[in-house]
């Protein structure tokens, strides 16, 4: 039985009912570094799906979509070997066969 009131730690829903989950959370289910994570969106390879103000801090939280695309950016980067640029190449092919 699912108790009230109970939220799950560093997951809140968007208002379009998707799952939207905290930075550390997203880091915890990839296996990868905070740090990695701020590089790829240095880079522009991941965006956060919403930015929310809380205590005078931005604190990114990412969807479905996001969790993905950085399975993908791991796989490129760790077990294929594929440098940051050319997982940006790959990125912008597969976004324009997308459209």
């Amino acid at each position: 039985m699912a108790r009230r009131g109970v939220r799950n730690r560093g997951a809140l829903r968007n208002r379009g009912g998707s799952v939207l989950i905290s930075r550390s959370a997203f880091c915890t289910m990839l296996g990868v570094s905070e740090r990695q994570l701020a590089v790829w969106e240095h880079e522009e390879l991941l965006v956060p799906a919403r930015v929310l103000q809380s205590a005078g801090r931005e604190q990114p939280f990412y969807d479905n979509a996001a969790l993905e695309r950085a399975r993908l950016i791991r796989t490129l980067e760790q077990e294929l070997e594929v440098n940051l640029p050319g997982i940006g190449i790959i990125l912008h092919l597969l976004d324009q066969l997308g459209r």
